[in-house]
């Protein structure tokens, strides 16, 4: 099973324009896009942003919304 993206290398916007992904993110995140940091953190990695969200969201959190993006397949 191939990963669908590497969150080191992809922009969370990017990520973004994938319902599946998008989907998994506002799930565990239901107000990223209102947040004002989304427009910054949208320019990051994935990877990045996940980090900085962390202290928001705690590390339970970012942890399971890291596993869920993983786990889409390619």
């Amino acid at each position: 099973m191939t990963a669908r993206y590497d969150l080191a290398k992809i922009k969370l916007g990017t990520l973004m324009t994938d319902p599946d992904a998008a989907g998994i993110i506002l799930d565990v995140i239901p107000d990223l896009k209102a947040s004002p940091t989304y427009l910054v953190a949208r320019t990051l990695t994935a990877s990045a942003a996940l980090k900085l969200a962390e202290a928001q969201i705690g590390a339970e959190k970012a942890g399971e919304l890291r596993r869920r993006v993983e786990a889409l397949e390619a």
